[in-house]
């Protein structure tokens, strides 16, 4: 059966048959058997003294993992915020070293991470999930390579929807992340908001999809670097 929804970011394992979903684990999480996943240290929870077990950890199970993240920067969380750009720059490092994808996590530092994006030259690509920032600053991401997932957010927010109109569709992915809901809603949201058919945009996300990960059965060995 082909499947619908693929779902670039969840914490729990997809119930939908016609999901196919990259699974959030945190350093110490055990990969599973059959979804895929991704692993990484997330701002919120880096501390120094288990810092470098952390990134260990991140690195041997990022071996088999579609992309390295939850990572990234958050200026609004206590954590100090030059340990979290150690932590990052690190997980830069591995993504790079690994081949893989950033799953990005970023609250009020939007500046430091494309200056960080742009430092790397070439790499796999990056992508800023959950996004609910403005215009202005999706533009820029977009500007310098970034992909943009958008999540549970969209069912009640309609500036985020007009945004949602601007991004090119090639950039673009769709998530749950740790939320109650259905990626079924957040298609149809998303599908209306960009007046496009469900059928449409559904192709169009795993088309992105193939594109940025290696997904079983696809004969790609190596993400896009696009």
């Amino acid at each position: 059966m082909t499947k619908r929804y693929f779902n670039l970011h969840r914490h729990s394992p997809a119930k939908d048959l016609e999901e196919t979903a990259i699974i959030n684990l945190f350093p110490a999480d055990s990969p599973p058997q059959k979804d895929l996943y991704s692993v990484g240290l997330h701002p919120w929870h880096v501390y120094e003294d288990t810092l470098e077990r952390d990134l260990a950890l991140v690195e041997e199970k990022g071996a088999g993992a579609a992309a390295i993240g939850e990572c990234g920067l958050d200026r609004a969380c206590k954590v100090p915020f030059d340990l979290q750009m150690q932590a990052f720059r690190a997980q830069i490092g591995i993504a790079k070293k690994l081949s893989k994808p950033l799953l990005i996590h970023c609250v009020r530092a939007y500046p430091e991470l494309i200056t960080e994006k742009n430092r790397r030259g070439n790499m796999a690509p990056w992508i800023v999930h959950g996004y609910r920032g403005n215009a202005e600053t999706a533009s820029q991401l977009i500007n310098h390579g970034f992909y943009i997932s958008f999540g549970e957010a969209l069912l009640d927010d309609g500036k985020l929807c007009g945004l949602l109109r601007e991004i090119p569709c090639g950039r673009i992915f769709l998530e749950t992340d740790d939320k109650a809901i259905g990626i079924r809603e957040v298609y149809e949201k998303a599908a209306s908001a960009m007046n496009l058919s469900f059928d449409m945009l559904s192709t169009r996300i795993s088309e992105n999809a193939s594109r940025v990960f290696v997904i079983r059965g696809n004969s790609k060995e190596q993400p896009s670097r696009a």
